[in-house]
């Protein structure tokens, strides 16, 4: 079960996020700040190898900062257990990560692991994905299929943050149109967050209160989309 959320605490934040790397003398990320409270869809945007993904996995530990602080309500983010943290705070890659086994299967792993139940007709609806196709093998699914059924996977866990990593890169127009409005309606129920990265700013205008842009791993602006720096590079 997912914590409940104080109101007068922002979800996650973070302070002076630093990365270094082995193979580069060049900081992946430097001094990164800044929060994501309840209801809020933070976009994040930068050129290609800006830092964007990067930072995501730094959120929930996939990867650790060399300096700097992340906390989830008040807590410092080392206070909690792996699998509880990873729980919280869902990260969805842009490739689609599936297992050997049905569309069913996959979309209940999660479920199964923590013991809660699943509605796999309503969890495939949600994301525009016909629910007879629950026994189909899941290597049968098209690109936007599998993006799709890991986001309903993902969202089955109910997450207190979820980061998100392009996921409507492998949908048409109309389809991710409906990807938006249904994570923004899950936002809004469910009141917790997301921080989305998006190469698209008019996507960014559409989903998201704010955003952060990041170039050559440097935050470089932080505001509302479509100010100055927000909408107007890719």
């Amino acid at each position: 079960m997912t914590e409940p959320v104080s109101p007068l605490l922002p979800l996650l934040s973070w302070q002076h996020l630093s990365l270094h790397a082995a193979f580069t003398t060049r900081p992946l990320l430097t001094n990164l700040t800044g929060e994501v409270r309840s209801g809020e869809i933070l976009a994040v945007m930068g050129p290609s190898g800006s830092g964007k993904s990067t930072l995501l996995t730094l959120l929930n530990r996939m990867r650790s900062a060399t300096s700097g602080s992340i906390v989830m309500q008040g807590k410092p983010l080392s206070s909690y257990p792996i699998p509880q943290l990873r729980r919280q705070i869902a990260y969805l890659p842009q490739q689609a990560v599936l297992f050997p086994g049905t569309v069913a299967d996959n979309l209940t792993v999660g479920c199964r692991l923590w013991q809660i139940p699943c509605d796999v007709p309503g969890w495939l609806a949600h994301v525009d994905l016909d629910p007879a196709i629950a026994e189909q093998s899941a290597s049968t699914l098209s690109g936007g299929q599998a993006q799709r059924l890991a986001l309903a996977r993902t969202l089955a866990l109910e997450p207190t943050v979820l980061l998100l990593d392009e996921p409507t890169s492998a949908l048409d127009g109309p389809t991710a149109l409906d990807i938006e409005r249904l994570i923004q309606n899950w936002v809004a129920a469910k009141e917790r967050a997301v921080i989305w990265v998006t190469h698209d700013p008019h996507q960014a205008e559409r989903i998201a209160s704010r955003l952060l842009r990041i170039e050559a791993g440097q935050q470089a602006f932080l505001g509302k989309p479509g100010d100055t720096w927000g909408g107007t590079r890719s």
